[in-house]
């Protein structure tokens, strides 16, 4: 069987325990091989960055404040060319072989855009095509994964948003205007395992602020990207991305 190349990206912010717990758990069970990008946010925890370097991962940034998702997102689709790209949170409890399935899925669905495992109470209709079920959606939200392929028509994450919030969003949308379509993969779940809506938490806070700064800059942006289809979004080079630390391990975990 011949593999393509995966990059799992990740990003921390403290939240030690439950990065060890379900990222670990992810990594271990993602059934297909990958390299392991991951850059931390401005941590604070030591135990982050000794379960980091155990992880050994193909790409380490280390910032020394919150760069944000899309910069983080877009850095590392720079440093690490891949067949793919599989972002994924800290917080989500997946499936055993999810990346296998999330592969195969786009491999024989030639235009896919998004692919996610669903963790949303909600239900989609469900439609076959080449052979994988999948629930077609506008927006696809959690864990996603996309190709080279889309990164060529799109660029990268767009960096409007802020440290939190979006990206996720805008990304889906510029998807759907290519022709991409977007989809969870029917009978696989994930759970959001540390949902914290509505707590007083720094971390919290932080989304909250970001999501409402965010939210205006979302529906300008999709206003014009639907009036003009200029969808694609450069990334930008090394010299304008400021980094407090930089550590790039070259081996990666598969």
């Amino acid at each position: 069987m011949e593999f393509k190349k995966v990059s799992i990206i990740l990003h921390t912010i403290n939240r030690y325990h439950i990065t060890k717990e379900y990222i670990g758990k992810a990594l271990r069970t993602a059934g297909y091989p990958f390299e392991l990008c991951l850059t931390d946010n401005g941590s604070n925890e030591i135990e982050i960055f000794e379960w980091i370097e155990q992880q050994k991962p193909k790409q380490y940034i280390r910032n020394g404040y919150n760069a944000g998702t899309a910069q983080s997102i877009n850095k590392m689709i720079q440093l690490n060319p891949s067949d793919y790209y599989c972002f994924i949170g800290n917080d989500i409890d997946l499936p055993d072989n999810w990346l296998r399935a999330m592969v195969e899925h786009a491999e024989a669905i030639p235009n896919s855009g998004m692919v996610g495992i669903n963790w949303r109470p909600v239900e989609y209709a469900t439609e076959t095509i080449n052979g994988k079920a999948i629930c077609k959606t506008d927006r696809v939200f959690g864990d996603v994964l996309f190709s080279q392929q889309v990164i060529d028509k799109l660029g990268g994450a767009c960096e409007d948003y802020g440290v939190y919030g979006l990206w996720d969003s805008d990304f889906a949308i510029r998807c759907k205007i290519a022709g991409f379509i977007n989809y969870y993969i029917a009978g696989m779940r994930s759970e959001h395992m540390a949902n914290d809506y509505g707590e007083q938490s720094e971390y919290r806070r932080m989304k909250d602020e970001s999501l409402s700064r965010a939210k205006p800059i979302f529906e300008q942006n999709v206003k014009k990207y639907e009036q003009t289809g200029e969808i694609c979004i450069k990334i930008a080079g090394n010299e304008q991305e400021p980094h407090n630390d930089w550590v790039d391990f070259t081996q990666g975990t598969a």
